[in-house]
């Protein structure tokens, strides 16, 4: 079988990879990595020099109100311990040990794509081409559906800073940038999100409970709490504040239930988890013929 990243499918589930993909890799995840750390840097500091009317990454969403607006300070915290994780998961890409190479290799891909993504998006937002932004968003999350999906389960060291990481801020950022689009501020819009809120709650919550994902969970978590403090500030007599709260919690309670089952070594049921006799385990192939 090829080696070659341009040859193979740089996207499928494989056991191992050759030599020319781990080069490819151990360029290309770095550069990407890089490219959003600086591009997300430089447009926090500075708007837009080629338009008038452009703003600062973080201004942007002050400049434009939202029921789905989330806390800067809140969402830039999360922001930072992101980066900081893929900083870990890119050091990975160069251990001795070939399983955890292998294992930061599975999603390598989508993590590159994932970074080009988020560079579109910022040079989209900042300059008020939020429509293209919501495009950039959607195809973002149809990717990082795909690695959600296909690529599990995945260690955690690279489960978050590849996969739920991004995938739960892309989740939360197409219903964000997406108001943002239509400008819906107005009572109807804010009663029209007060539903939509809730389409969260459920797709977020259904990646939880089938795939028992404590991680996902948690990052969810961290960025409802950013939406209901934001909609808290923006106004204090509102449902959307108090359903994103309830979702917070919800979210919040149920990822620690799974990660304490986990960490105890029981079910969801909080049955404990019976590891099999090693005779049994033994004679499981045998008994999975019959």
């Amino acid at each position: 079988m090829s080696s070659s990243p341009f040859v193979d499918n740089p996207f499928a589930k494989r056991e191992a990879y050759g030599r020319n993909s781990l080069v490819a890799y151990r360029i290309l995840v770095p550069l990407s990595w890089v490219l959003v750390l600086v591009v997300g840097i430089y447009y926090s500091v500075h708007k837009p020099d080629d338009i008038e009317n452009g703003h600062r990454l973080w201004k942007q969403g002050d400049k434009h109100i939202t029921p789905f607006s989330q806390s800067a300070i809140v969402t830039g915290i999360y922001w930072i311990l992101l980066l900081l994780s893929q900083l870990n998961y890119v050091a990975h890409l160069f251990s001795q040990d070939i399983a955890l190479v292998n294992a930061a290799s599975t999603v390598a891909s989508h993590f590159i794509l994932n970074n080009l993504f988020v560079f579109a998006w910022i040079l989209l937002w900042v300059r008020n081409h939020f429509w293209g932004a919501e495009v950039i968003l959607a195809a973002n999350f149809l990717s990082q559906s795909t690695a959600y999906w296909v690529h599990r389960p995945l260690p955690a060291f690279v489960h978050f800073p590849a996969v739920a990481g991004p995938y739960a801020w892309t989740l939360t950022a197409l219903f964000w940038n997406g108001a943002v689009a239509v400008g819906s501020n107005s009572l109807p819009a804010r009663i029209v999100a007060n539903v939509f809120i809730w389409v969260l709650f459920v797709v977020g919550y259904f990646h939880i409970l089938v795939n028992q994902d404590y991680i996902l969970g948690y990052s969810l978590s961290f960025l409802t709490l950013s939406l209901a403090l934001k909609q808290f500030a923006i106004k204090i007599i509102a449902l959307q504040w108090i359903f994103a709260f309830t979702i917070f919690a919800v979210f919040f309670v149920g990822s620690l239930y799974i990660s304490t089952t986990k960490y105890a070594n029981r079910d969801v049921l909080f049955r404990r988890i019976v590891e099999p006799e090693a005779t049994d385990r033994e004679r499981q192939p045998l008994l999975d013929d019959h």
